[in-house]
Formats: structure tokens, sequence, C-alpha cells
């Protein structure tokens, strides 16, 4: 049985997708099942995802959705239960939903600052992209600065930034996503979202999805796994 921290989480997770999408001057579509772009989102976004399980109408939608434009489709199957191979998607990486109940605040070995003005989210968004690779295409736009259920933060030692991630607060939880870190950070940075979460919107669930070494680091922390999903993606 779905339990209701994994629609949480995914519910969580669409919303950002869009709030991102919405943010740069074009949101997403909503219905029953499925959150979708029709004219493409940003690198790293999901042109869709779904939010039930599998159902004839969520792959009818994406069939249509790919026969409207010839172009690169992504597609986030959030319970890891669609088969789009017969549509001409390949399977790009499976990962897990992770959620905490009960985030708490400690101390942390480094500062942290959130980012609320134009020319610190160019600075967080520099740092961000270190880690991800140089991105042509604006992602993060200052719209997303002013709604107080987004966080973007940046952590210091030293007076320099070593890391950094977003937190979103929908459906009942927070999401945190785009974590970054500079060498041997990751943990510290990890941890220190955690007890951000916990003062920003206190006693709220934590949740997102990782895959490899950051699974296992999110999981050394506290994290508990909420259940698999699969990133589809179809090429022009």
């Amino acid at each position: 049985m779905t339990s209701s921290f994994l629609r949480a989480a995914i519910s969580n997770n669409a919303f950002w997708c869009d709030a991102v999408c919405k943010a740069l001057g074009s949101p997403g579509e909503f219905t029953a099942t499925l959150w979708f772009h029709r004219r493409g989102t940003p690198p790293f976004y999901p042109d869709a995802v779904t939010l039930t399980e599998a159902d004839g109408e969520q792959t009818e939608t994406i069939a249509t959705l790919i026969n409207s434009e010839k172009r690169d489709w992504a597609i986030k199957d959030s319970y890891a239960a669609l088969d789009l191979a017969p549509l001409g998607f390949k399977l790009l990486f499976e990962a897990e939903w992770i959620g905490m109940r009960m985030p708490v605040s400690t101390a942390s070995p480094i500062t942290w600052q959130r980012v609320e003005s134009a020319a610190d989210l160019a600075r967080w968004e520099a740092e961000w992209g270190k880690a991800n690779g140089p991105v042509t295409q604006k992602i993060f736009t200052e719209p997303l600065l002013h709604d107080p259920e987004i966080a973007f933060l940046l952590g210091f030692e030293h007076g320099q930034p070593v890391g950094g991630g977003i937190l979103n607060h929908h459906a009942g939880v927070v999401g945190h996503s785009n974590l970054f870190a500079e060498g041997r950070h990751g943990e510290t940075i990890r941890r220190g979202l955690i007890a951000q979460a916990a003062e920003l919107y206190p006693r709220e669930p934590l949740v997102g999805y990782e895959r490899g070494d950051e699974l296992d680091e999110a999981l050394r922390v506290g994290f508990e796994l909420l259940g698999p999903l699969r990133i589809w993606l179809k090429e022009a």
C-alpha cells in the first residue's frame, strides 16, 4: 500500500518543478494523475511527473504529449510503475524517495545564509553550477525568492561558500533538493540542511530523492526509504 508520506513527497516534488517553471513565466499543468509541461522545462527538470500509481490515463497523456512536439522528453515515473519503452523511451536512471519524519535542529560547524537578493541568487547559482557543470539556460529566477515556502541556502566556512541546497514547503512536508557540497563537506551540508529545515519549518517532515553515494549518505544521517522512482528519457 502506498504511504501518505510517499504521496506527500511526490506532490511536493511536482510542486517544486512547477514553481521553477512558473518563476520563469511558464507554469505547467496538473491533472489528477500527472503534472506536465507542454513546451519544455529547464535543464535537470522533467517534462512530466506522475502523481499516482500507474494507470492508462498517464500513458495516454504522455503519448499525446510526445506526439504533439518532437523534442527530448523526460518523465519522472514517481512509483517506478510505468513501462514507457513501447513509446520510445529509455530508462535514464533509478532512484529512491527518502524521508525524515522529525528533523532536528543541531549545531553546524558552518554558517548558513538564506538567499534574499538577485545578486545573492546569482552567487548561489554560480556555486551550484560548479558541482553540476556549465548550464547555458537560466533555471532559478528571482520570483522564487519571494515565496516564503521556498528557501535557497548557502553554507560558509571561514567566509567561503562550501555548499548549499534548496528547501520547499508544500503538501505538509519540506522537500530538500539541489544539494551541492565542496569536497569533504557533503555530509556536513546535508546535516546542515536538515537543521535549517527544522528551524524554518518546525515539526514538518523532510523529503527528497537520491541515488548512489548520495543515497548512502542520506541514509547515514537518518533518512528512511519511501519507495523507488525512475526517470525515462525519449530523445528527439
